[in-house]
């Protein structure tokens, strides 16, 4: 088994340098200089506490979504075992605050680690893909109790980002053609609707918050609402 590694990175990962984040990123990534664009279904979605009640970026798979830009940094350690994938999707919990206070976690109520398989592994190695597909279902089998994927989407009509098995339902692209597996952290929209352009901005003008949304842009992270975003805030 000899497979290459790497995280999505949409919002603060990239740039909020908190110890834990710091860590993790020195520890398990490649040096932030080898990060790749990526384009991804992306917009704001969920109101978050720990950003002033602003809004923050969830993936998306609703028909009025379209692609946005994120990055993608690969795991200095190559996949040689479903137990590297398994600390690497444990350590980008910790650093997303998933653990809780009885131990490691990869899932919570309003977030969770997904895996998204690169379409042609079979053709590379399906034996060992097929080793890493059966663990990781295996893994979602102990959130049963904290895990919907129903939740994972803004209406009924959207397929939900993330499947039964905690695999990422979002499209694979050129860009991530140099992986095999790739992670990431989606969040569940809150509230359960369309957040217009108009509103993400009000709320950081109520709040006197822009942090999220200034680093997000200053990084290059961005969804197809920010020009209009920015026309509300410049009103």
């Amino acid at each position: 088994m000899n497979f290459k590694g790497g995280v999505i990175i949409i919002g603060s990962l990239l740039w909020e340098d908190t110890d834990l984040r710091q860590k993790w990123k020195t520890m398990n990534l490649e040096s932030l200089d080898t990060k790749r664009f990526v384009s991804v279904p992306i917009r704001y979605g969920r109101q978050s506490s720990t950003r002033s009640d602003t809004y923050t970026m969830i993936f998306s798979n609703h028909i009025s979504t379209q692609q946005g830009q994120a990055y993608i940094l690969g795991f200095k350690n190559e996949i040689k075992n479903a137990r590297i994938l398994d600390s690497q999707a444990f350590a980008l919990a910790a650093a997303e605050g998933f653990w809780t206070d009885k131990g490691p976690s990869i899932n919570k109520t309003w977030g969770t680690v997904g895996l998204l398989v690169n379409p042609n592994i079979d053709t590379k190695d399906k034996t060992n893909a097929d080793v890493i597909r059966k663990w990781w279902t295996s893994l979602y089998q102990k959130y049963s109790d904290t895990f919907d994927h129903l939740q994972y989407r803004i209406d009924d009509n959207e397929l939900p980002v993330i499947d039964k098995n905690g695999f990422l339902q979002i499209p694979w692209t050129n860009e991530m053609n140099d992986f095999d597996f790739l992670i990431a952290t989606p969040v569940v929209p809150k509230p359960k609707r369309l957040l217009t352009a108009k509103e993400i901005a009000e709320q950081m003008t109520l709040k006197n918050y822009r942090t999220y949304f200034d680093k997000n842009r200053e990084n290059n992270i961005q969804t197809f609402q920010d020009l209009e975003i920015l026309e509300h805030l410049k009103a």
